[in-house]
């Protein structure tokens, strides 16, 4: 058990998209280099990492392409992505479908249209706190108080919230007002607006996000854009529940 989880922190260590070296993942883990050298053997064996041969460095593997795959299947994503495409080319900010794991919300697809980061990878997984689909989802959740405290609030810029009680607060707020929002709390250049997509027993299972830069979610089109992502979270929800 001690060599799956050490085999899977270290695969942790890829999760940004950089190649990593042996002696720079053994410094991240507080491991050896011999035993960190074994574990990233045992992980190109199995596909989940590559080395390169003149650099000696490490990337993802493909066996994660097929994993991700088989998870973005059984997830229905891609009933969403037209709907997400048509949102983004409605509004020129960026569409998107996150779930829940743990401490993070997780995206799961995004919208390719007008990408406001070009090639640079967007962080997979966002802090519930101060993101907008991490707010949806627990607003439109049953959370308990010990789930709250356990949130790394060291995570996103000054404007995020601070501890549980302040989050407790914004999460009613979000479930009044219908809708979430994250201005400016994980980049100081842009805002995101989250909502639930519910399944037909009112579960939130999923939210939607539409971010883009504040030169565009401007005070004034936010009333706006939150109508248009209300529109496009009922359609995914009734494709999902159609599937």
């Amino acid at each position: 058990m001690q060599t799956v989880t050490r085999a899977l922190s270290v695969l942790d260590c890829f999760r940004g998209g950089e190649e990593r070296g042996v002696s720079e993942v053994a410094r991240a883990q507080g491991l050896a280099v011999s035993t960190t050298h074994r574990l990233l053997g045992a992980l190109v064996q199995a596909g989940f990492l590559e080395k390169d041969a003149e650099s000696s460095r490490y990337r993802m593997g493909g066996a994660l392409a097929e994993y991700g795959q088989i998870a973005y299947r059984q997830h229905k994503i891609y009933l969403a992505e037209p709907c997400l495409e048509q949102l983004a080319a409605t509004t020129g900010a960026t569409g998107s479908v996150a779930t829940r794991h743990g401490i993070h919300a997780v995206l799961l697809g995004t919208s390719r249209w007008r990408e406001s980061d070009g090639h640079k990878l967007q962080g997979v997984r966002l802090p519930l706190h101060a993101s907008a689909l991490g707010k949806a989802l627990l607003a439109w959740s049953d959370v308990d108080d010990d789930e709250l405290r356990s949130l790394p609030y060291e995570e996103g810029t000054e404007r995020s919230v601070t501890g549980p009680e302040e989050l407790r607060a914004e999460l009613v707020t979000t479930r009044e007002r219908g809708y979430a929002f994250n201005d400016r709390e994980l980049d100081p250049g842009f805002r995101t607006i989250g909502l639930p997509i519910l399944d037909p027993e009112g579960r939130c299972r999923f939210a939607l996000g539409l971010r883009g830069p504040v030169t565009l979610m401007i005070d004034e089109r936010v009333p706006f854009f939150v109508e248009l992502a209300k529109v496009t979270a009922a359609e995914i929800a009734a494709k999902f529940a159609a599937a």
